[in-house]
């Protein structure tokens, strides 16, 4: 049986430059749902620190875990806004 797994892109960045940024990263996420291989992507940002945020995609076991060229362009994206951390991660415990 195949393992889920999820890409992860996250950036540390200001408040500020992430409000600014926020609505071209929803169209990004919008469009990375509609595709049939996610299971889900959520854009999320840190309660404590607000300049942290995350994407993180769902993607379909079937693929193989990797960093997506979805993921890859996100982050590049994200790298504008300031640190970026992009990540693959695997279930290993059910």
């Amino acid at each position: 049986m195949e393992k889920p797994w999820i890409e992860t892109i996250r950036v540390r960045s200001s408040a500020a430059a992430l409000e600014k940024a926020i609505t071209i990263l929803n169209e990004e996420i919008t469009i990375l749902n509609r595709s049939k291989h996610v299971q889900g992507a959520y854009c999320m940002q840190h309660q404590v620190y607000n300049g942290d945020m995350i994407i993180s995609i769902a993607w379909e076991s079937h693929i193989s875990p990797q960093k997506t060229r979805e993921g890859l362009m996100l982050a590049e994206q994200m790298m504008q806004l300031g640190s970026v951390d992009h990540a693959v991660w695997t279930q290993i415990a059910t």
